[in-house]
């Protein structure tokens, strides 16, 4: 009930911002605090809430918790693996001195070679974020910290996004329509998942993510200047960004082609001379060669190859040498994620009951079209993108490069099966593009009585995506065995929501 409360507080909210035209800023912005504040209840509340302050001794090395810190001090000694004082070579287990004690911890999800442990994880994060805030402060970054201010960055560009595209494609936005599309954004595309129960899974997916964000509002900058030095620092920027994100997440490289493509024709048509184009296609390259010798020499220092990530060598419950990745795996994870049924616990609704996936994860226990079915107007941007051809040759290019991208993260991420931060990383841009849909067609509709339904119709869907994914949120299935024996308990949270 109390949940439901809330959404109605949303709903009116959103259409008192359309009474008072005059306040549109500050109800925008209102919404934003409270979506922000959202993610910082659930991530200082929840999961090892005691290590979300950076601290000047990290001394919470939970399981798949806080890894980078360890590659922080080795590092700051020149070394690549995990320093250790004991490796049981039979448990696999890391243990560190403590006041003459020693702690053991399970450093799950870590790769082991030739009698070392090696962060499997990208290093981009390292660069980026722990090794220079810990030279910088002499104090340490947790990944609860740092997830939460990288979501709340990734927010807000979704809302930049969506303010500018719509500002030059879209006429007449309904305001009441776009703070609930703010709500719905922060809420339904699975970063109060990540924020919930952060480990060094989500700090890789949000780095990556985050400068993907990036690398798109860079490229809206750059075909809107005209400025030849601008494009061409733009250009090589972008390329940087690019390549950060392929040191988080590996597969981030198929984009890279994509960014190039669509920068290469945007200079070709506007120049129509070679020698320009060669060199942007240069200054993009410079960044992806520099990048990628590093990726490849620390790839070889640490495993003799490098193609080798550590994959293969990762300690896990999971033989992944054993992970093959067939079509029919691609099917399985389309059919789990996209169509999953919801299952029903006997006990309530709210606690919906995990089912069996596909690949190496099984953790969504409904498919995203259950959950957020405003996606399902992605089955008309063929439609879309046609009128925006006609009108923005630009813009429509944009959304085309968007659009590709989210197609092939759909199609890398659905081998692996139902892991719900990975369903994040192509979600988030389907709600993006399905809200730039919406917008538009609700602007283009000129009777007032089919515009009415559509507003009524956005509510509806705005209430039921809220709701299942709150409910979702706090699944029993789902996330309490995770939760620290000192936090609050599932059914405290479950009789408060509901």
């Amino acid at each position: 009930m109390n949940l439901l409360l809330a959404i109605t507080f949303l709903i009116i909210f959103s259409f008192a911002a359309k009474i008072f035209p005059r306040y549109n800023k500050i109800f925008v912005l209102i919404s934003i605090l409270i979506v922000c504040s959202y993610y910082f209840f659930l991530s200082r509340n929840f999961f090892h809430s005691e290590s979300f302050y950076p601290a000047k001794n990290i001394t919470h090395y939970y399981s798949c918790c806080n890894y980078y810190n360890l590659l922080v001090d080795s590092f700051k000694q020149k070394k690549l693996y995990i320093l250790a004082t004991k490796i049981d070579q039979a448990k696999r287990d890391f243990f560190i001195k403590k006041n003459n004690n020693e702690t053991r911890l399970s450093l799950l999800d870590v790769s082991y070679y030739k009698e070392k442990l090696y962060l499997y994880f990208g290093i981009t994060p390292i660069l980026l974020f722990y090794l220079p805030f810990n030279l910088i402060t002499n104090i340490y970054l947790t990944d609860k910290f740092l997830v939460f201010l990288l979501s709340c960055l990734i927010f807000l560009i979704y809302l930049f996004l969506i303010n500018k595209i719509s500002k030059n494609i879209i006429k007449n936005i309904p305001v009441n329509i776009f703070i609930l599309s703010i709500f719905l954004i922060g809420f339904c595309n699975i970063l109060p998942f990540i924020v919930f129960r952060t480990a060094i899974y989500e700090v890789a997916i949000t780095t990556a993510h985050f400068l993907l964000l990036l690398s798109f509002c860079l490229f809206y900058f750059y075909i809107n200047t005209n400025n030849l030095k601008k494009q061409y620092i733009l250009n090589f920027i972008i390329s940087l960004i690019l390549c950060f994100s392929v040191g988080a997440r590996p597969h981030y490289v198929l984009f890279i082609p994509i960014f190039l493509f669509f920068i290469i024709y945007l200079k070709y048509t506007e120049t129509k001379n070679i020698n320009d184009t060669f060199k942007t296609t240069l200054i993009f390259l410079i960044p992806c060669f520099i990048y990628g010798t590093i990726i490849v020499l620390y790839n070889y220092s640490r495993f003799d190859s490098i193609f080798e990530f550590g994959f293969k060598y990762q300690i896990n419950n999971i033989n992944h040498n054993d992970c093959i990745f067939t079509l029919k795996n691609l099917i399985a994870g389309l059919k789990h994620n996209f169509f999953q049924l919801p299952n029903m616990n006997e006990t309530t609704i709210f606690s919906l009951s995990e089912t069996f996936g596909n690949s190496i994860g099984s953790e969504e226990v409904v498919g995203v079209f259950w959950t957020c079915p405003i996606i399902l107007i992605l089955f008309f941007i063929p439609n879309f993108l046609i009128k925006i051809y006609k009108t923005n040759k630009k813009y429509f290019l944009f959304i085309l490069m968007i659009t590709l991208i989210t197609i092939v993260d759909i199609i890398v991420i659905n081998f692996f099966g139902m892991v719900i931060r990975f369903i994040f990383e192509y979600l988030s841009l389907m709600i993006l593009l399905s809200v730039i849909l919406f917008l538009f067609y609700i602007s283009e509709e000129k009777e007032k009585t089919m515009k009415y339904f559509l507003n009524i119709i956005f509510i509806m869907i705005f209430v039921h995506s809220i709701f299942i994914n709150t409910s979702l949120l706090f699944c029993k299935e789902n996330f309490a065995p995770y939760w620290s024996p000192n936090e609050i308990k599932h059914s405290q949270i479950v009789k408060y929501l509901f």
